[in-house]
């Protein structure tokens, strides 16, 4: 996958016909309109997860016939995308990986940081918008954008926790995101997309003026594709003060865990040596020790020399 900060582009031929569209993705055509007119039958509840607030954040899981479809469009289609390289969340990208971490890094040590969060993302993200992405950066006729949207949208909606939808995410303003990140890049700052979490930072300090501009051109571009700012989490923070990327701490150098979370993860280590007192053989145990492993993986990765110690405490309290 090329790794871009130009406008996102399909390595995929256009698709005239659905016949095309049946033969790239491995079905009949008849298959393909079947699963298209039965959409309100083909999805379940997905995992209920939970919001930084605390707020519950329901998702959608699609129904085996539809998910296998799903894989294949994520694969063939959405995934054969060279995807700019300001786009961090929800892309499977071996050879530059994209995650939380990196949404970090790009904003470590800066002198000024202005976060936006989109409200309501997903629900936000309409029909016209995905029917868009199939029609005008996929190059799909109208027949073949109007299906792909039909089999990828639920209700009118981009559902949370379709296979499928994490990529279309990222995508929704894949025409008019590229203009914006020349204009902040031209006068100096660093921007990044980790899903609805828009961050912008500068090395040096700005004025008032440029602060305005840079979250008038943000909202501005969420207003053209129909979203709107989620006012409360609108932040521009100095150095002074704790800066915050998806949860890290990046007013150093390198991204860190907060103090906190350290402290909480140190806790739950000694919580799990108390526990082996009790045994180590039962299942409970089993999945403290596993979830506790995973915490301490975490911290391993933003500080090393403290998890390799906390590791070695786990590896003497391992399960039997």
């Amino acid at each position: 996958m090329e790794l871009t900060n130009k406008k996102a582009c399909s390595n995929t031929p256009p698709i005239a016909k659905i016949e095309s569209l049946a033969s790239i993705l491995s079905v009949s055509k008849d298959e393909l309109l079947d699963i298209s007119n039965s959409i309100d039958s083909l999805w379940k509840p997905g995992k209920l997860l939970r919001k930084k607030s605390g707020e519950p954040r329901p998702t959608l899981d699609a129904k085996p016939r539809l998910k296998k479809l799903h894989e294949k469009i994520k694969n063939r289609l959405l995934k054969q995308v060279s995807y700019p390289a300001y786009l961090l969340g929800g892309i499977e990208d071996k050879m530059t990986p994209r995650d939380y971490k990196r949404h970090a890094v790009i904003h470590s040590g800066k002198n000024i940081l202005i976060t936006e969060d989109v409200k309501d993302f997903f629900p936000s993200s309409s029909v016209e918008v995905v029917n868009g992405i199939w029609k005008k950066l996929f190059h799909c006729t109208s027949e073949v954008a109007a299906l792909l949207t039909s089999i990828t949208t639920l209700n009118g909606l981009l559902p949370q926790g379709w296979k499928t939808s994490g990529y279309l995410a990222n995508l929704v303003f894949w025409d008019v995101e590229p203009e914006l990140v020349a204009n902040l890049m031209k006068r100096g700052f660093f921007y990044s997309r980790f899903m609805d979490d828009i961050t912008v930072s500068c090395k040096t300090r700005i004025s008032n003026t440029s602060k305005t501009f840079v979250v008038a051109e943000i909202y501005r571009m969420l207003f053209s594709k129909g979203y709107s700012p989620k006012r409360t989490k609108h932040q521009i923070i100095s150095s002074g003060s704790r800066m915050e990327v998806t949860g890290l701490t990046v007013n150093g150098n390198h991204p860190s865990l907060s103090k906190k979370e350290q402290n909480n993860i140190r806790a739950a280590v000694h919580k799990c040596e108390c526990s082996a007192k009790n045994g180590r053989t039962s299942i409970a145990y089993k999945k403290l020790w596993d979830s506790v492993s995973g915490k301490v993986g975490t911290l391993t990765r933003f500080h090393a020399e403290k998890g390799a110690k906390l590791r070695q405490r786990l590896r003497a309290v391992k399960p039997l």
